[in-house]
This record gives C-alpha cells, structure tokens and sequence, in this order.
C-alpha cells in the first residue's frame, strides 16, 4: 500500500477532492486533517478579492448618485478623448 499526501488551499475543494478520491475504487481510505483553522483565508483571484473588499466597506453607497450609467459612460470617454 502506498500513502500519499495531499495540500489543499481551501475547505470547499478539499470536500470535492475528498467524494472524488472516495469514488475510486482503488483508494482505500481518505483521511481529512485540518490545519491553520484560525488563519484567515486569503481568496485567491482578483474578483473574490474585489469582491472582499466591497463587502467589508460600503460598497453598497458606491455610484449611488449615477441616475443614469450609460450617459455616465459616455460622459467618461468624452472626458478620456478630450484629454489625449
């Protein structure tokens, strides 16, 4: 028999590596240990960063004064041409 270790970055895809391991007929056994429970977990792409960001601040009050986006937009890029 052969043991191999495996690291795994988050909870939710430790739990699919596990159904996944489990439905192979040739493993045995899985076991789960848990380590760093109290650390935070970092997200790892840039929009679950963003999106972490936002839901710590206000996010929510951002661009409340926008009645309407797309002359918003527009007004934006008029702004952008003028510049260059």
């Amino acid at each position: 028999m052969t043991t191999i270790t495996v690291q795994v970055d988050n909870e939710q895809n430790a739990v699919l590596l596990e159904k996944m391991l489990k439905a192979l007929s040739f493993v045995e056994d899985v076991d789960i240990k848990k380590t760093n429970v109290e650390m935070v977990e970092e997200p790892k792409g840039s929009y679950t960063k963003l999106k972490k960001i936002l839901d710590t601040t206000e996010g929510n009050n951002l661009f409340t004064d926008i009645k309407n986006p797309s002359e918003w937009q527009k007004d934006l890029r008029d702004e952008w041409e003028r510049n260059l």
